[in-house]
């Protein structure tokens, strides 16, 4: 696929297939409800019954030639340098990549794929900042994959030796316990609260409102007692769900190297494998969280800039690892990126404004209890609030006790905690900007805070040390300044 002259390549013909289903899927998602409310307005006759079987019929009819119609319509192709996609059944459009420009080429493989063994192939570009990629062909076989990946890949690296024939190294797997742990330690408990909320909605749609009156009645008495069950059970099923999908998002999880890429695959319905480029990373995340830091886990995740299906949110390298593991898979993976220094902590006068910061939540809810408590209960109800403000004071202590900074082997690694402890490790020549803020409070006890941005998709990503001593802040500014200027004056030189 290198030269002018070749022709370009059709999919698999699995792609009809998935095109036809395609259609299907977004017609009746279309039609969905218009189709419920005359279907339940005219009655289930078999007259109507008959009606929709035969709208079905001729929508799948029509949905097979589409697909066939689109196969025919599409091919792609390396030619002179270039990625190439021509599709469009009555308007014809052809895409042209160099590629220079392409970030990745990374697979997926849905139900239907895998059913055809085929795989979704998705190319993306350095400049990417949609959820969609750049250039998607639905259906290509492992040998034609392959061959994609080889024709644009080659351009940007030169294999060693046999490493074309061996493959990627792997560096890492999760293991069927590691997968478990890193859903029942993921801390996504909340977004499975969400969804049981939803599902809540959808049950009130079946049942009255009395109904659930005469319920609340009769279990009125033991009202402590339901409580008291209900809410450790769905405490448990969200945990369960939090678990559930874990399982689903990161089953298999594999980490390998080939030269300067990186390979993930993942997932147990739909399979993924991403390609991230070395050169690409700007920053690697070091984050232990709150359920996982007593245990010594953590995760691994990756800025790159312009990568991903999520423009601006970085990617994860590897869900769940011994945190005393971390540096020795960096080295293995991403040396750029292996430094552990022993970090810089904040200034003692730091901690007050730390405590401040996290009790004026706990100061807002505890007065809007006293007052509710007044006007309802008995006042000294009110005082049960005050209970709040020792946990949050803690909380600004744990935060002041894990900020912290180093600037090492033309390295800038930053510490710092909202529920999870986080390390970002980031190289001086990734930094985009730099920044010293000083509040009026701040200047009273000469303490600043040090910002600056990696890019990150389409956007970027802030490593901020907040109230750190305002001759620290500077140094680093400075010091990374001087170092940048004095990169750009190497490079001047050049066209």
């Amino acid at each position: 696929m290198n030269s002018e002259a070749e022709p370009l390549l059709r999919l698999h013909p699995a792609a009809m297939v998935i095109g036809a289903l395609g259609t299907i899927r977004r017609s009746i998602s279309a039609t969905v409800i218009p189709g419920l409310v005359f279907l339940f307005s005219q009655g289930l006759s078999p007259w109507t019954i008959a009606l929709v079987l035969a709208g079905l019929a001729v929508l799948a009819a029509l949905a097979a030639v589409w697909g066939f119609l689109s196969w025919r319509a599409t091919s792609y192709g390396v030619v002179g340098g270039s990625f190439r996609l021509r599709q469009g059944v009555f308007q014809k459009s052809e895409r042209t990549i160099p590629l220079e420009h392409v970030q990745s080429v990374d697979t997926v493989q849905g139900i239907v794929q895998r059913a055809f063994g085929v795989y979704e192939v998705r190319v993306e570009t350095a400049g990417g900042g949609t959820s969609e990629p750049d250039a998607s062909l639905p259906a290509l076989g492992r040998g034609a994959t392959e061959d994609l990946r080889r024709g644009i890949e080659g351009a940007r690296r030169e294999p060693v030796g046999a490493e074309r024939e061996s493959g990627p190294e792997v560096l890492r797997r999760l293991s069927t316990r590691d997968l478990l742990v890193a859903g029942a330690t993921s801390g996504q408990i909340g977004v499975a609260l969400s969804l049981l909320a939803v599902g809540s909605q959808v049950f009130d749609e079946f049942f009255s409102e009395a109904f659930f009156r005469n319920l609340v009645d009769s279990l009125a008495p033991n009202a402590l007692v339901l409580a008291l069950i209900l809410i450790p059970a769905v405490a448990l099923v969200a945990w369960l769900l939090a678990i559930a999908g874990t399982v689903l998002a990161h089953f298999g999880f594999t980490l390998s190297r080939e030269g300067d890429f990186l390979y993930i695959k993942r997932g147990l319905l739909e399979r993924r494998e991403a390609t991230i480029p070395l050169r690409r990373i700007q920053a690697v995340r070091i984050s232990e969280g709150f359920l996982r830091q007593p245990f010594g886990l953590a995760s691994l995740r990756v800025e790159s800039a312009g990568y991903g299906e999520d423009a601006g949110v970085s990617a994860v390298m590897f869900p769940l690892l011994p945190f005393d593991e971390v540096q020795a898979l960096l080295r293995e993976a991403a040396p750029e990126f292996a430094v552990s220094p022993a970090l810089r902590e904040l200034p003692r006068r730091a901690l007050r404004r730390y405590v401040f910061r996290a009790l004026i939540p706990a100061l807002v809810l505890a007065a809007a209890g006293a007052l509710v408590s007044f006007l309802v209960f008995e006042a000294s109800f009110g005082l049960l609030a005050i209970g709040l403000l020792p946990p949050f004071a803690l909380y600004g202590w744990l935060r002041f006790r894990d900020a912290g900074w180093a600037l090492a082997d033309d390295r800038l690694v930053v510490r710092s905690r909202s529920l999870a402890r986080v390390t970002v490790v980031a190289p001086r020549r990734r930094l985009q900007s730099r920044s010293v803020l000083q509040s009026p409070f701040q200047r009273r006890l000469r303490l600043a805070t040090f910002g600056t941005e990696v890019a990150s998709g389409g956007g970027g990503s802030a490593l901020e040390v907040t109230d750190l001593g305002f001759d620290d802040a500077r140094y680093l500014a400075v010091a990374l300044s001087a170092r940048a200027d004095g990169r750009r004056e190497r490079e001047g030189a050049l066209p």
